[in-house]
């Protein structure tokens, strides 16, 4: 995969694989027909050499009979098995158009993370999550434990450098290695559609309802005893201790129904899940795991392969509970419900404490897996390098959810001192994107993967921003209220020693002009002794005289719009200075608002 350096090879790429999971698709359809008519074929055969034999009871008949019998047994377990084939070609088929639609912005099947909002209090400046958002853009994790973590990454990320590295090189590892990824992918992705899925959970309390000593005699005793008795029946034509005892062992099954109902809450709807999570596992067990972070995954999906496998067996023995013959006939013989649930809470004594582990090793591959299709998405993409001293600098950088196409490039030396920049210009020249792709790649480069530029240094340390503002019905707070709240929890962080960057979009922009002025002054001179870096855009053009009385710890750069032609143009492009250029007159001019001023 590390061939593909240009978003053409990696579309090329893509589409062969398409190609040929879609002829794949096309051709285990044609044999799941043919198989249809082989098994009609075989089932009519099989009547007619049952009748044959009926009428003239030859042993060469029988032979044939029973032959038709074994082949029409293995057509319909090969016919089952192409049809699973089938079904994993077609979630796998969906998985690489997935990619294609995503790479196209045309959206992702997978969760946006919307719920994961509500753990920052920014999360919506910096578009990250919901709709279209970068958590949408990134995350391949079916599971909620994956959801979770690749959720966590984006609100914290890591922060030291050797964390860092070692997600960088996981990541890396992952990204060359796509066919396992999407098999990991398709794992998930089709369990958790079946019908009546349940996702499995970790519980924290181990209750047993079967650990009374009279059930372990009872799960030995009645089998052994109806065996017996049936034996005797058997020998003796003498029916009566028989009866007795299966009748015994049958209403003992009754009279533990409640108890039993309990236990299949548990396990009900979990087989084709655990059954992904067992196979995931084994997948990463067989595969040769370079990175550390990896080989520690694998060390601990050792430890859980068996003790899901059985899980995944003994959620399947509690889903045939819901037929009747079956559940009638193993309680009258074998006592079934009380081995089974007796099998299910020794299960749960020796592994419940290590479950919740096992499921979040499969949630971190998952998230680990987002994070390097992300990567293996981004050819032109690089890999950032942590930086010891306080600063952000970037060649060519750029806003990682804009297209390629559409996406212009820039720039970036954020250092101490001057550690306050303060960005102007008119309105839609770029000043908003230009604050969200600070932010968004930082928070890219503390998940370990690629960031959208050339080259990318950094010192890792939190993200806080003040860009979009809402008012709170539940805390009946007005917009400028939030924003001041906002405002007291960035300075309060800024104030501490450990170093931020410090996104803010036109602060106080609902007051009056001359408060908001005095109100934005004071609040960068609060910046001055921050060992923070703060990016601030502002309309306010007064702001930019601080540049000469700060003792350098100010900078002014801006956008520039122009009207050329009766068109306005933007070249999205940060240059060092205060913007000159104004465009919201002739906008409401050009669009009826207001009528045109004569200049003479």
């Amino acid at each position: 995969m590390s061939s593909l350096r240009t978003e053409a090879q990696l579309l090329a790429w893509y589409q062969e694989k398409i190609a040929s999971q879609t002829a794949s698709l096309h051709q285990l359809n044609r044999r799941i027909s043919l198989f249809s008519w082989l098994r009609l074929t075989g089932f009519f055969l099989l009547v007619a050499l049952t009748a044959v034999f009926a009428l003239h009871e030859s042993a060469v008949w029988l032979f044939l009979a029973l032959v038709s019998f074994v082949t029409l047994i293995v057509l319909i377990v090969t016919h089952q098995k192409i049809y699973t084939s089938r079904d994993r070609v077609a979630v796998l088929l969906s998985i690489l158009q997935n990619e294609l639609n995503n790479i196209h912005g045309d959206g992702n099947f997978y969760a946006d993370g919307l719920p994961f909002a509500q753990r920052l209090p920014f999360a919506d400046d910096l578009d990250l999550f919901g709709p279209h958002s970068l958590f949408h853009h990134l995350n391949r994790c079916t599971t909620s434990f994956g959801q979770s973590l690749l959720a966590e990454a984006l609100i914290h990320g890591a922060r030291e450098k050797d964390r860092i590295v070692l997600l960088q090189e996981a990541i890396a590892e992952l990204a060359d290695d796509m066919p396992f990824n999407q098999e990991i992918q398709q794992l998930f992705v089709q369990a958790y559609a079946a019908r009546d899925h349940r996702e499995p959970n970790a519980s924290r309390e181990n209750i047993l309802l079967f650990n009374h000593k009279a059930y372990a005699f009872a799960v030995w005793f009645l089998p052994l005893a109806v065996m017996a008795s049936l034996v005797i029946w058997i020998t003796t034509a003498s029916a009566g201790l028989f009866i007795l005892f299966s009748t015994a062992s049958l209403f003992t099954a009754f009279a533990q129904n409640r108890k039993m109902s309990l236990l299949s809450e548990e396990t009900s709807g979990i087989g084709h899940s655990i059954q992904a999570y067992h196979k995931a596992l084994s997948l990463l067990k067989k595969r040769t795991n370079r990175a550390p972070v990896l080989h520690e995954m694998e060390s601990q999906a050792l430890e859980a392969i068996d003790a899901l496998k059985e899980l995944e067996k003994i959620a399947a023995w509690f889903d045939r509970r819901a037929n009747v013959l079956l559940y009638l006939a193993g309680n009258m013989l074998l006592a079934s419900d009380l081995l089974l649930a007796l099998r299910y809470e020794n299960w749960k004594n020796k592994h419940f404490r290590q479950m919740e582990e096992w499921l979040m090793t499969a949630g971190r591959l998952e998230m680990l897996i987002s994070l390097a299709v992300f990567r293996h998405n981004s050819p032109g993409f690089c890999t950032p390098v942590v930086a010891p001293q306080i600063q952000i600098k970037a060649e060519a950088l750029g806003h990682p959810l804009i297209p390629a196409a559409k996406r212009v490039n820039n720039d970036l030396n954020l250092q101490v001192d001057p550690r306050i920049v303060l960005v102007t210009g008119s309105n839609m020249s770029g000043k908003s994107t230009w604050l969200r792709t600070l932010g968004l790649n930082v928070i890219l480069a503390q998940t370990g993967t690629v960031v959208c530029a050339k080259a990318f240094s950094w010192r890792p340390m939190p993200v806080l921003s003040s860009l979009r503002q809402t008012d709170s019905l539940h805390e009946n707070t007005s917009l400028f209220m939030q924003e001041l709240k906002q405002l007291k929890r960035i300075l309060e962080k800024a104030l501490r020693p450990q170093p931020c960057l410090i996104l803010l979009d036109e602060v106080l922009r609902g007051t009056n002009s001359d408060d908001k002025y005095s109100g934005s002054e004071a609040l960068i001179k609060r910046f001055y002794d921050c060992n923070s870096l703060v990016v601030m855009a502002t309309h306010d053009l007064k702001l930019s005289s601080l540049e000469q009385s700060a003792g350098g710890k100010v900078t002014n750069q801006c956008f520039e719009s122009q009207i050329t032609g009766g068109q306005l143009i933007f070249d999205y492009k940060i240059r060092p200075g205060v913007a000159v250029n104004r465009n919201a007159t002739w906008l409401m001019q050009e669009m009826g608002i207001i009528k045109t001023v004569d200049p003479n």
